[in-house]
């Protein structure tokens, strides 16, 4: 049976679209390196934004670039020596998967709705063992509605600002309420851009929330890392790994972020 997944919340600028991506690369490679084949994910894009769409066609363009070219060399150099990196450690296993670590659909709103009930159907056939869905910042966007009632594991990212706060608490109330008339069995909090030099901000805002909606906190807390909104992050890749090159092992790293530890306790929660 498929399992549905949205990290979502109505307050933008607190990473729920890179999060959402990061952990299905991170997925992804996992049971690739593990099993040596690819789980069965389909994102839905359902961001009026589509950014994970526009940024991942992008990036895919970009990783297939031939270094020789003009074009490669117009790039900044900061990019260039990322995409290089890249080449390096992942061309000889991304070639074979054309870079597509996962599928996607893009929920387009001037289709009449065809977009959002193929989405709908492909949940509903089952062919997928996990669908994400990267929800619009408002739960009153036309086609909303029926995506969001396809839902089985809701989770809210949250930051320390006090509107970010605010806005994060409104929205899992307005969630609760909804919840029995939804197909969610889960909905927890999770920190993203967390700062251990902030731990008691942090531990103060957990308390307060856990305490005024009786929503449960993931353990994993998301570091903030500038790798993400710097120009080296390429959404076709895990941040999470990288390859040895003394021993060509492709292996796990936390030096840019702890994505994976979500990952991780996402897997172990919903399986």
């Amino acid at each position: 049976m498929t399992k549905v997944i949205s990290i979502m919340t109505q307050k933008g600028g607190v990473g729920k679209s890179t999060l959402t991506n990061a952990i299905i690369l991170d997925w992804c490679f996992k049971d690739l390196l593990r099993t040596k084949q690819m789980p069965k994910i389909l994102l839905v894009d359902a961001d009026g934004q589509a950014s994970i769409s526009k940024l991942r066609l992008r990036d895919i363009d970009i990783c297939k670039m031939n270094m020789e070219s003009k074009e490669f060399a117009g790039l900044n150099e900061t990019v260039q020596g990322a995409i290089k990196e890249i080449k390096a450690q992942f061309a000889a296993l991304y070639s074979q998967l054309n870079w597509r670590l996962y599928n996607i659909l893009s929920v387009r709103p001037d289709d009449n709705g065809e977009s959002r009930r193929r989405a709908i159907q492909l949940i509903e056939d089952g062919g997928y063992d996990y669908v994400f869905i990267d929800m619009p910042g408002s739960l009153y966007q036309e086609s909303t509605a029926e995506l969001f009632a396809c839902i089985n594991f809701l989770f809210i990212p949250v930051c320390t600002g006090n509107y970010d706060i605010q806005s994060s608490l409104d929205f899992c109330k307005i969630i609760k309420n909804l919840q029995a008339n939804t197909a969610i069995a889960e909905i927890r909090w999770v920190f993203n851009k967390y700062e251990v030099l902030k731990e008691a901000r942090f531990n103060e805002i957990e308390r307060e929330l856990h305490a005024s909606t009786g929503t449960p906190f993931m353990k994993t807390r998301v570091k903030l890392s500038s790798f993400f909104s710097s120009r080296q992050y390429n959404s076709v890749v895990p941040a999470t790994y990288r390859m040895n090159l003394n021993t060509l092992e492709v292996v796990s790293t936390l030096r840019t972020t702890n994505v994976g530890e979500l990952t991780d306790e996402i897997k172990k929660l919903i399986n």
